[in-house]
């Protein structure tokens, strides 16, 4: 049955691509089209009612409408229109039909059928197609530039997208379009001024203008190898003409904001700016941490703007300190941030209840790469140093392997800090000066104390625990342990996977498999002994 009706599509198709007075075929397309649970059918006669109207205006047997103004001028008089006059009415609304139908299935969240997601994916390449048709063949009025594209229609499909609930596919479709300059730019613009406006913001509405922006590509400014001036020219030419999707080259001036891509970075930072001026919900929050810096901060012609968000998002505390961590050292690092108080913060973070969190290798990621300057002062290192080697007397098993290489490395890295190993000064040995309590490192006393907690766990009751403990008695080792290993690995699956593998030595048991059960005696047997041993 399926196929019998892909075939009749195709022969409708070719009917109507061949004859133009054949035209009136398009509202079974239409109606196929709109049987959206036969969703092969569906997809097949979307693709063909945009490859006809593209047909068509591309020879010119129809013409669109200027504006919304003319084509209510025609609906109004449509009983003194002539054939001809008559065509183009009933064309642009069957094409109107169409736009309203692919807008509606982009904005549909009902269907449960996971092949739906074939027809959304189908609607957003035909609704560019027509972009596209409609800035190529669309008659642009004396007094308007020539660059003119359907405003209109690129914010209806900006619209629908962005109510919508969101997948991979959706976002990596949408974003092989904002590789195009004309279309980034001019999404970027709608997504400034008027989204916000026109549309009532949502949980789902902010998550996926975050999305777009994260997604968005080709903005990260590089550094490129100088070339020679008559070769740069012609290589811009030539890029502009594969980065344009709908506008032409010889139609923009050579300064045009639509081909400038510091104008395109200035028009996310202004987006950006604009969306976390929204109340964001705490796990959207989470969400914007975790993307800001790979995703969002190296696209960013300002990035010290975020200097008070990431400020007041650190200073909060918990998770959302954490997953603050990285962005905030970001700014320090390579924009010059002041944060006098950076490492003390980092030190009050240190705790415990991290090991609980699913950021943990993130966090540990981060610490050992902000301690990795050996330029930091002993009494800094030390506090670290001794505060996770407290924090392993209570850290879950799994975690062991990777605190304890981690606190390892540190004391190759900082040579200065091995006086912890063996520490000879005469202290209490029923106390340690070290006091954990303290939010100041500079006055936790860790340089006064020593690694008693490693010590201690030799006699853990996991063996490989006690197997990494062993490499600390041997400091004169330059080379640093890798971690990635071990943050793989840092689980209760891998703990007893690993315990499940291990060749256990096993133990002769006193047992003697020659006794079987003589159940009229209600006794024991031995077969190679002819006494009776008999067990009660």
């Amino acid at each position: 049955m399926g196929s019998n009706l892909n075939e009749k599509i195709d022969s409708i198709t070719d009917q109507i691509l061949k004859n133009k007075k054949r035209s009136n075929l398009i509202v079974d397309l239409i109606k196929y089209a709109s049987e959206a649970k036969k969703i092969q059918p569906c997809v097949k006669s979307i693709g063909s009612l945009c490859h006809i109207f593209g047909s068509y205006l591309k020879e010119a047997k129809f013409l669109l409408f200027l504006n919304q103004n003319e084509l209510e001028m025609f609906e109004k008089n449509s009983k003194n229109l002539n054939s001809d006059e008559k065509y183009r009415l009933w064309m642009n609304q069957r094409l109107a039909d169409l736009k309203s139908l692919m807008l509606e299935y982009l904005k549909n969240n009902s269907s449960k059928n996971p092949k739906f997601q074939t027809v959304k994916i189908t609607c957003i390449n035909g609704l560019f197609d027509l972009v596209k048709y409609e800035a190529q063949f669309k008659k642009v009025e004396e007094n308007e530039e020539k660059h003119q594209i359907p405003q209109e229609l690129l914010e209806n499909i900006m619209d629908a997208f962005l109510t919508t609930e969101l997948n991979e596919k959706l976002i990596k479709k949408i974003r092989s379009f904002l590789s195009f300059w004309d279309l980034r730019y001019f999404i970027l613009k709608y997504m400034l001024i008027d989204f916000y406006k026109k549309n009532h913001v949502t949980e789902t509405v902010l998550e996926n203008v975050l999305s777009i922006l994260a997604a968005m590509p080709d903005l990260v400014k590089e550094e490129k190898p100088k070339t020679e001036p008559a070769n740069d020219a012609e290589i811009l030419d030539k890029t502009m003409e594969q980065k344009l999707f709908v506008l032409k080259r010889e139609n923009l001036a050579i300064n045009s904001k639509i081909i400038q891509q510091d104008i395109h970075r200035k028009l996310f930072n202004d987006c950006f700016v604009s969306f976390l001026k929204n109340q964001l919900s705490p796990k959207l929050y989470k969400k914007l941490l975790i993307k800001l810096p790979e995703k969002l901060i190296p696209k960013m012609t300002n990035p010290l703007m975020l200097a008070d968000f990431l400020t007041h998002s650190y200073n909060s505390g918990g998770l959302i300190s954490v997953l603050a961590l990285n962005s905030l050292f970001i700014l320090i690092n390579y924009y010059n941030l002041e944060y006098p108080n950076f490492y003390q913060k980092v030190y009050q973070l240190l705790d415990s209840a991290i090991f609980h969190s699913k950021y943990k290798d993130r966090f540990f990621q981060l610490l050992d790469m902000f301690l990795l300057s050996t330029h930091l002062s002993s009494v800094l290192v030390a506090a670290f140093i001794k505060k996770l080697s407290r924090m392993s007397l209570t850290c879950p098993p799994a975690d062991l392997k990777f605190l304890v290489l981690f606190t390892y490395n540190l004391l190759i890295r900082h040579p200065n800090c091995k006086i912890l190993i063996h520490n000879k000064t005469k202290a209490d040995i029923l106390e340690d000066p070290f006091d954990i309590d303290c939010a100041d490192f500079k006055n936790s006393n860790a340089l006064k104390s020593s690694l008693w907690e490693i010590q201690t766990l030799k006699s853990h009751y996991c063996a490989y625990v006690s197997k990494e403990i062993e490499k600390m008695n041997n400091l004169s080792q330059a080379v640093e342990f890798q971690l990635d290993d071990a943050f793989e690995n840092n689980s209760y699956e891998a703990l007893i996977d690993m315990e499940l593998d291990s060749n256990k030595a096993t133990a002769n048991c006193a047992l003697n498999y020659s006794l079987s059960i003589n159940a009229e005696n209600d006794g024991f047997y031995d077969l190679q002994v002819s006494n009776l041993l008999k067990m009660n």
